[in-house]
């Protein structure tokens, strides 16, 4: 609709007859643009519904808690109770911010890393300006802490612990501006993780609005004391320093210790390199004191280079010996399942560190195919057989072995802490690693609007000895506590700890 405005005459709009016009004019295009911003608002409402109810039936046709009894009851409660509270949102959902809000919401309350919410449209129009109100928290000793600030007697000193805000405790809080936002605080590398932005605001976010005053205790004791929360744009700064990630490759740590950087599982060509180092100096490596396997910001990817590693550090035999028994796995057949993983097979490589990985995805389509034709809904495949030596082999490393863990290890990150803390001499330094569950390998499917889309893993590691959602702790002695950041800082307080020569 155009609606011409014409001349307007001078002094006060409506004095005469253009002005009239004029002003008619301009309440037509507010009516138009308010009764467009509803219907707008009523179709994003509508899209939001057909989608969480297509995110529930994806999940009931093709997800593998529905046909196997370990760690299945989470998932089978929220299924249905968190569709109904996602409704409940609904009157709330007025555009694509929102109606993104109330996917991940529900994604994010089956508490399991490998389901979520992804979007398929152009990234950018999901960028939500934050305003923030001049300080941030750090989440340490049980309790969100004030972090150093620029001098501001308005602002709650560094040190002070929130208790609560407009009368929720912080505990509460967190749980309504982040747990409902798609955040799992069940561990507190998560909670670590995100503490930073609790009291953020996001314009039109349905769980972050502006918080008025907030109460602390400050360190040094004494009463609470409140504060007024007055927000301000972010800037550049006021996010914190993102933590130290790992570097892929091999480097000479100290006078007598080496590094390995592994920040993904999933950069084929960057572990290929890694390995060829690894490979090159491997006997130094064997007899050096001290080996760190650095996985900070490792989010996972392909468990096979944890294998690759492993197999050239300690030897096969050694690895073959001491590897945790998974188990089997059961495979949850379905058509959709069976073709994201056909969707692989032309993207696959075969490098060193895979070899036979094209081979065992044909034969593993072709058991689909077998179950899918036979109307099964499951296929399982055996765990490898062990080959146990006589006598178990002697370690070909001399000095310890150290993996360097954060918040962000899960999945295949996991899969590698699995593996090495089974084997001779390793332990674990840095932070708490996050946690996943037994359904593992990821399919992903786009919803029916084509505005989203939801992923979610596909098999189950019924036997596998580490449960559902249980991350891993360092070794006691060897937990960082300083700025995530600081990556010298760490390297030189890791050296300390472990007793390696600078």
């Amino acid at each position: 609709m155009t609606v011409g405005i014409g001349c307007m005459g001078g002094g006060r709009l409506g004095g005469g007859h253009l002005g009239r016009n004029a002003a008619a004019a301009l309440m037509m295009v507010a009516a138009w643009t308010t009764s467009a911003l509803a219907a707008d608002a009523n179709d994003w409402r509508r899209t939001a519904e057909t989608d969480l109810d297509a995110m529930h039936d994806i999940l009931v046709a093709n997800h593998p808690a529905m046909v196997v009894a370990k760690d299945s009851a989470p998932f089978r409660a929220w299924l249905e109770t968190g569709r109904v509270e996602a409704k409940k949102l609904l009157p709330a959902v007025r555009d694509e911010l929102t109606y993104f809000d109330l996917l991940r919401f529900y994604a994010g309350g089956f508490r399991d890393s490998h389901i979520g919410a992804y979007w398929l449209k152009d990234p950018g129009r999901l960028k939500r300006p934050y305003i923030w109100p001049g300080f941030n928290l750090a989440w340490a000793g049980g309790g969100y802490i004030v972090t150093d600030h620029p001098p501001d007697t308005a602002l709650p000193p560094a040190g002070a612990q929130l208790v609560a805000c407009d009368g929720v405790p912080a505990t509460a809080l967190a749980h309504d501006r982040q747990e409902r936002n798609g955040q799992d605080l069940t561990l507190d590398s998560q909670r670590r993780r995100h503490a930073f932005w609790l009291l953020w605001a996001g314009e039109g976010s349905l769980f972050l609005p502006p918080l008025k005053a907030c109460t602390f205790t400050l360190s040094g004791g004494g009463p609470a004391s409140s504060y007024a929360l007055t927000y301000r744009p972010t800037k550049a700064d006021s996010r914190p320093a993102p933590p130290a990630r790992a570097q892929f490759g091999l480097s000479r740590w100290g006078q007598d210790g080496w590094w390995i950087g592994a920040p993904d599982m999933a950069s084929d060509q960057a572990w290929k390199r890694t390995l060829t180092a690894v490979k090159t100096h491997l006997q130094a490596m064997r007899r050096a004191r001290t080996v760190v396997v650095d996985v900070r910001g490792n989010t996972g990817g392909s468990g096979d280079f944890a294998y690759a590693l492993a197999n050239l550090l300690w030897g096969a035999d050694m690895v073959n010996a001491g590897k945790p028994d998974l188990g089997p796995v059961v495979y949850r057949a379905s058509r959709l399942n069976r073709d994201q993983l056909a969707a692989y097979l032309p993207q696959m490589k075969e490098i060193n560190v895979q070899t036979g990985s094209a081979a065992i995805l044909r034969r593993l389509l072709a058991r689909y195919d077998e179950a899918i034709a036979a109307g099964r809904t499951t296929f399982t495949e055996e765990a490898p057989g062990r080959n146990q030596p006589l006598r178990p082999p002697p370690n070909p490393l001399r000095g310890q072995v150290i993996v360097l863990t954060d918040g962000a290890c899960v999945s295949a990150c996991l899969d590698l802490v699995d593996l090495f803390l089974a084997l001779p001499n390793v332990r674990q330094a840095g932070t708490e690693t996050d946690a996943d569950t037994i359904f593992m390998e990821m399919t992903k499917a786009p919803l029916p609007s084509g505005h989203a889309g939801i992923s979610f893993g596909h098999k189950a590691w019924v036997e596998r000895p580490r449960g559902s959602n249980v991350s891993y702790h360092p070794t006691p002695g060897l937990s960082w506590t300083g700025n995530p950041a600081d990556d010298a800082g760490e390297r030189a307080w890791l050296a300390k700890a472990a007793g390696a020569t600078p």
